[in-house]
């Protein structure tokens, strides 16, 4: 072997290419955790989200920031002044917005409401004409103290139940005050000037990322740009008790982005160590282990160049192929290291010993890499391009795996030979082979039990696409998206259909709205009023009632601290008599009585605190009344010309194309609930998008690319199994394991309630392309032992005391752990990932050293029952 001839050589050529793939791949390699991208562009639903995002480009890349506070007037101030922090920042962020704070809706906001609401509304401000013209004056305590000196006055038994809510909501505010958390009343969301139900006192910013050009976190300069703006707001008035929230698809995909840069390189490290310590215990030998873990170093940064060069970007599946290539790249370290201790120990020296094991297991090795390949590779036919991409990367590590393991890790040997190991106590080898070759039948009976019991429970495994489910709902991207979800006005899982004209999406809007599973559904159209002809006369009668009182008056000086004294004082003397008095219903009597003791309790904190209770009671005026002077000014039906462009450009696109936005009926984040909905819309629209649209889709696709992956490895694996063994048998003997060892796998996975996901979907292809090793090389052992001339009873013990056994045993253990180190990540994808690749491979081990001897040594004591005299070396026999 060249190596072995030339390892200094060898290994300087290694390391010179390790070092050039290592500088090639920290250049080249990107990472997309991105679920849909990981879908063929080619897939019909790809298509049609496309033509949606050439249309309406708004909708990529863009961040949602909620704000919520005591009072829609707080929420209000809040978002502007946050929209105004955040347009500081043009080079992370763009198309800043604040959706409800559009001129349109404060000059048209009247005309949107129910024209029997928008009558109470009028009644009720003629009955508090006098009132409003007093704040109009003075919009400050004083005007406040005036206020409720005429309405106290003219309040008998029948005062509206109005007076009572009122009262009690200005002394929350007091008392909040006092407490040292100011909350503002909100004057127009006590009058219900405009249809806030809709929100509360919740309002949006929503802005789109200017993206860095970086492998890694393209997302993270907007992302903390959104987070300065936040923070300054904080340290402002306006910011006081308020709550942002940052959400929305970059935002996601940044922070899912995060937690699996964080977990590969934790988990790689920590695969890295625990690989290392099974090696240690397994092989007792530090040369050794040392020789092997530089070979997987080496090895892998091999494959990170290939991955760069071939592939060029990382996906949420392919992300682990660092830990991946730990598993399985030590597989062939430990069946080479263990054949060349044995021959060490039969008294071979190294170099003889190094060439013996890499000629006896050199071939196991090839076909398990060929096998293991067409495991990795069954899902580049599909649709799933994720899977796919993670097979070519996946693919081409256990190419460099097998090379550096038939020259590098020799040329090792020799350079630092190892010893021959700790000699075994063979009475212990010799036990557990005794065992199994007398309770080999017990075994498969029980294996057969099991397996039928593993069918019994397939119904109980499902299938879950939603790629909010596989983040870690902890993170505040997670959590405020899944709150939206829960109303279906903010519902994120919104269906998009786009339509040829504005008359096209109308009808469809009208076609959606009789769907049960819709709420409702928006066009352009939505946002110019319906029934103008019946409001429009009775915003002209509360203009002509209440424009005298809300002319827009001189500027009002300031208050001084006893000017504010003072009005607190009339104020409070005001509310005591009321309460005390025998006018008035009980609740409005008892309301007045705790404003008047919260006034009491304020209003001996000085002047400051009298300049907070000003803000808090009247700060609300100002606004309430600048709306109703616009509102009031209404002259004429609004029209489409009247739509400003800023909602037009998210409803009608520059080709004429328009969209009709489809609500669901409540939150859908179950996908059976999400496909319900989405099955819904389509039948109506069968172009249509969206999140729902998207992971109904994309899970049919990964359950068909599933089922066509695992039918297309099974199919090539015993085609190759069959063209290398030339015996039936020897194929059956090493696939039925792996089959039974997938069917255990799926019913943990019932009954443990661990849905297969975007990540963790690979599992079952994956056991047959790590699983089928083990099961080669027990089988290549045996058929030497058969050629051997190693009959009857001695077969079984001899195949078990054989260091294969003990190579099968280090390398599936360390496979197993590498892959549980997955399961430490809070990305729920990635641990699921663990979880099952972990359980899968400890299967496998069974598999592999239970079932398989079993499975041989009944094998070959029938052979021998039924064919005495046959050839030891005929290909029947293996």
């Amino acid at each position: 072997m060249a190596a072995c001839r030339w390892p200094i050589t060898t290994v300087v050529l290694n390391l010179l290419l390790a070092g050039l793939a290592g500088w090639y791949s920290v250049e080249g390699l990107r990472i997309n955790t991105s679920t849909t991208d990981m879908i063929s562009p080619e897939a019909p639903f790809r298509r049609d989200a496309e033509a949606y995002r050439r249309a309406f480009p708004f909708a990529d890349d863009q961040i949602v920031v909620v704000v919520d506070s005591p009072s829609s007037d707080q929420s209000d101030a809040a978002a502007t002044r946050l929209a105004e922090l955040m347009r500081e920042h043009p080079e992370s962020l763009a198309d800043v917005e604040v959706p409800s704070a559009d001129p349109y809706f404060r000059r048209y906001g009247l005309l949107f409401l129910d024209p029997l609401i928008l009558q109470d509304l009028a009644t009720r401000l003629a009955g508090a004409q006098a009132a409003l013209g007093t704040l109009n004056e003075a919009p400050n305590l004083r005007g406040l103290a005036s206020m409720f000196g005429l309405v106290l006055e003219h309040a008998g038994e029948d005062a509206p139940a109005t007076l009572s809510d009122l009262l009690g909501r200005l002394a929350d505010a007091t008392d909040s005050v006092t407490s040292g958390r100011p909350e503002a009343v909100s004057w127009t969301g006590l009058i219900k000037l405009n249809d806030d139900e809709r929100f509360g006192d919740r309002r949006f910013v929503t802005a789109q990322a200017v993206l860095a050009d970086t492998a890694f976190g393209r997302g993270r300069p907007a992302v903390d740009a959104v987070r300065r703006a936040i923070d300054a707001l904080k340290g402002e008035p306006e910011g006081s008790g308020v709550d942002a929230r940052v959400t929305g698809a970059i935002v996601l995909r940044q922070t899912e982005l995060d937690t699996v840069a964080d977990t590969a390189g934790i988990a790689t490290i920590l695969s890295f160590i625990l690989v290392t310590a099974v090696l240690t215990v397994g092989m007792r030998s530090w040369r050794m282990i040392a020789a092997m873990m530089i070979t997987l170093m080496i090895g892998l940064t091999l494959s990170a160049g290939l991955a760069a060069a071939v592939v060029g970007r990382l996906n949420l599946i392919s992300v682990t192929c660092a830990v991946i290539f730990f598993g399985l790249g030590d597989d062939f370290g430990s069946h080479l290291g263990l054949r060349y201790q044995e021959e060490r120990r039969r008294g071979h020296p190294p170099p003889a010993a190094v060439l013996e094991a890499a000629r006896s297991v050199g071939g196991p090795l090839s076909l398990s890499t060929l096998c293991a390949i067409i495991g990795f590779l069954s899902f580049v036919p599909t649709e799933y391009m994720g899977l796919a991409e993670f097979g070519v990367i996946s693919a081409l590590g256990m190419v460099v795996a097998l090379f550096i393991s038939l020259t590098l890790l020799p040329a090792l040997f020799i350079l630092m030979p190892p010893g021959p190991g700790v000699v075994r106590v063979e009475r212990e080898d010799r036990a557990y082979a005794t065992w199994m070759t007398r309770h080999n039948s017990a075994l498969l009976g029980v294996t057969a039990f099991t397996a039928l019991a593993s069918l019994a429970a397939l119904p109980l495994v499902r299938l879950d696409v939603n790629p909010l489910n596989l983040q870690d709902r902890r993170t505040e991207a997670v959590r405020t998206y899944r709150e939206l979800a829960e109303v279906p006005r903010t519902s994120p899982y919104s269906v998009n259909i786009l339509q040829s004209d504005l008359a096209s999406a109308q009808a469809m809007a009208d076609q959606l709205r009789d769907n049960e599973q819709v709420s409702g559904a928006r066009t352009f159209a939505s946002f110019i009023p319906k029934e103008q002809d019946a409001k429009l006369p009775i915003i002209a009668d509360m203009a002509l009632l209440l424009g005298p009182s809300l002319s827009a008056p001189a500027e009002v000086a300031a208050l001084s601290p006893a000017d504010r004294a003072e009005a607190v004082a009339t104020l409070r003397n005001d509310l005591t008599r009321f309460a005390q008095g025998d006018t008035g219903n009980p609740e409005a009597r008892a309301a007045a009585q705790r404003f008047a003791e919260a006034l009491e309790r304020v209003s001996s904190g000085g002047e400051e605190r009298l300049t907070e209770i000003d803000r808090a009671l009247t700060g609300g005026i100002p606004p309430l009344l600048g709306r109703l002077r616009e509102g009031l000014d209404v002259e004429r039906p609004v029209t489409a010309q009247d739509v400003p462009d800023s909602i037009r450009r998210r409803w009608i696109a520059p080709d004429g194309q328009a969209r009709v936005e489809a609500l669901p009926t409540h939150d859908i984040s179950d996908g059976r609930d999400m496909a319900r909905f989405a099955n819904a819309v389509l039948a109506v629209a069968p172009h249509a998008t969206g999140a729902p649209v998207t992971v109904t889709q994309a899970g049919r696709i990964v359950l068909r690319a599933f089922a066509e992956a695992t039918a297309l490895t099974l199919v090539l694996m015993a085609l190759v199994l069959l063209a290398v063994q030339r015996s039936l048998s020897g194929m059956v003997l090493i696939l039925v394991p792996l089959v039974i060892a997938a069917l255990w796998t799926m019913a943990v996975a019932g009954l443990l309630d661990i849905p297969f996901n975007f990540a963790n979907v690979i599992v079952l292809p994956l056991l047959f392309a790590l699983g089928v090793s083990s099961s080669i090389h027990m089988v290549a052992r045996g058929q030497e032992l058969e050629r051997s001339g190693t009959h009857g009873t001695n077969y079984g013990i001899e195949l078990l005391v054989t260091s294969t056994p003990l190579a099968v045993l280090v390398s599936t253990l360390t496979t197993s752990t590498a892959f549980a180190t997955l399961a430490i990540s809070s990305h729920r994808g990635l641990s699921s990932m663990g979880m099952l690749l972990a359980i899968a491979i400890l299967f496998t081990i069974i598999s592999a050293l239970l079932v398989l001897p079993s499975l041989m040594i009944g094998w070959h004591r029938w052979v021998h029952r039924h064919t005495p005299a046959a050839d030891p070396t005929s290909p029947t026999r293996r």
